[in-house]
Parts: C-alpha cells; structure tokens; sequence
C-alpha cells in the first residue's frame, strides 16, 4: 500500500496559513482590552481564541503528522 506523501508545497502553504491564524487569534483578543462593548468583546474574544487553536492544530498536523493516523495503520 503506497503512503500519500504531501508536497512541501502544500505543507509550507498550511503552515504559513497556522502563523496567520495563531497571529490573527492574539490580534482579535488584544484588541478586546480597548473595547467597552460587552457582546463585541466576547465575539472578538471567541473568534480569537478559535483561531488560535485552528493554528495550533494545523502547525502540529504538518510537524507531527503520524500522531494522526486511525488506529491499526502502521506508521
């Protein structure tokens, strides 16, 4: 059985698409400190820290990615 090997192009892309997300993440929840609105804050905050663990799941997925396979697959 052959084994899919991604491209390195598509493993810098995913990576690169992780930064943004980790870096996007830490933006919306620092711009809640300045803002009075409650319902604001909690969306910004919500949506960043979602972010935040897209990012963190996609950069571990490209650095580990044999802590992915289904059970019974050899690695």
């Amino acid at each position: 059985m052959q084994h899919f090997k991604p491209s390195i192009f598509m493993r810098v892309i995913k990576g690169f698409i992780g930064s943004a997300l980790l870096t996007m993440g830490l933006m919306f929840i620092v711009i809640t400190v300045d803002d009075k609105q409650f319902l604001e804050n909690v969306l910004l905050r919500v949506i960043g820290v979602s972010s935040i663990f897209i990012g963190i799941h996609l950069l571990h997925r490209q650095f580990h990615p044999h802590s992915y396979n289904k059970p019974g697959t050899p690695k």
